[in-house]
């Protein structure tokens, strides 16, 4: 095995550099910017703390994955380690994770690559982020890698008696997922596996007692049933149960697997022109962004980019947003559209049309 490690390179370190949400611009939040300190730019890796964690607990690794040629953006989500807000277990903190590759790009040419795709990786509640963030960006990455993560959150309260996560999911996603099973769908990486457009490596310890090795088997199973997006194939998913490993994977020789697996899969990620989407709380693109009126909810989107037609489907959803990349000539509702349902707003921003539709929980076609 040949190693990815840079030999004799000094790292650059930025600790704790600051940015800003685009959700709430008035939060600053904080990552750490690590790469090796010549020879860059570099391709991001965009690292996700555990679930009682901060970034203070990955800077070792954050160091590790720097040294084997990649820009770590050691992330703090936020209300961890002082940053400000709440945390919401995968909701807009994973915006926050688009805001801090934006962020570095522009601060950190000079060790940040603008041209090659980023990276992810993450461990146990990281993991999770990660699941959760290949289905909600999916076109985002180039390659990801989940160490014992947390796929379905509903399952995990359940299985946790203790009550040692159970209280922090109750205040960040919703009381129980037997009365908000919805909530609950929404910040689950199971609900958005359809929607996984880049590589992905998974291991996971048989004997965790943490994160049960059930999530992986649940997320791999799935995997076997579903396609790829119009004429593109499933891409490339690898398993591996470690027998007898508990919660904490080593990482000789796991972490230089992970660094080779990151750096063979380096191919930009193209959403198809049309395709059907699954939305948790959000789904942003290149091309296009769908965002239901509270985080929580779940729905669809049916896309045709050439014809320039998409339909939205949410039960719960009573208002949503959609944004479109470059211009648009007219926008109008798709005959017969529901009572009640209309367009509220139309405008330019930054070179996307954004649009703001009534929807009352009911189906609705769009036009542009």
């Amino acid at each position: 095995m040949s190693s990815t490690r840079v030999p004799g390179k000094e790292l650059a370190e930025h600790l704790m550099a600051p940015y800003a949400s685009s959700e709430r611009p008035l939060n600053t939040l904080f990552m750490d910017v690590l790469a090796p300190a010549h020879g860059g730019p570099w391709p991001a890796l965009l690292l996700f703390h555990g679930w009682h964690q901060n970034l203070l607990h990955t800077r070792g690794r954050a160091r590790a994955f720097a040294q084997r040629g990649f820009c770590v953006l050691n992330l703090n989500l936020r209300g961890r380690g002082g940053t400000a807000g709440s945390p919401d277990a995968n909701g807009w903190e994973l915006r926050d994770a688009v805001d801090a590759l934006n962020a570095a790009r522009h601060s950190f040419p000079q060790l940040c690559s603008d041209g090659l795709p980023p990276r992810a990786f993450g461990a146990s509640g990281g993991g999770g982020n990660v699941y959760a963030l290949l289905g909600k960006c999916p076109d985002l990455l180039a390659a990801a890698v989940v160490w014992c993560g947390i796929s379905d959150y509903a399952r995990w309260f359940a299985w946790n008696e203790r009550g040692n996560y159970r209280d922090e999911m109750e205040h960040w996603i919703a009381p129980n997922p037997r009365d908000h099973a919805e909530a609950y769908q929404s910040r689950a990486g199971l609900t958005v596996a359809p929607n996984r457009s880049c590589p992905l490596q998974v291991y996971h310890g048989t004997a965790d007692d943490c994160v049960p090795v059930e999530h992986a088997r649940v997320y791999a199973e799935l995997q076997k049933t579903l396609g790829g997006h119009g004429d593109d194939p499933l891409p490339p998913f690898e398993f591996k149960e470690l027998p007898k490993v508990g919660h904490e994977i080593p990482e000789t020789p796991y972490l230089e697997q992970a660094a080779e697996f990151l750096h063979a899969h380096a191919k930009p990620v193209y959403v198809p022109q049309r395709g059907r989407w699954v939305v948790a709380g959000f789904l942003k693109t290149h091309y296009f962004e769908v965002t239901w009126d509270h985080v929580g909810l779940v729905g669809s989107v049916d896309i045709d980019l050439r014809r320039r037609r998409l339909f939205l489907e949410s039960s719960s959803s009573v208002a949503a947003q959609v944004r479109l990349a470059g211009p648009a000539k007219e926008v109008a509702l798709l005959d017969p559209y529901p009572e009640g349902c209309r367009i509220l707003c139309v405008r330019e921003e930054r070179g996307w049309t954004v649009i703001d539709l009534q929807l009352n929980k009911q189906p609705l076609g769009l036009r542009w």
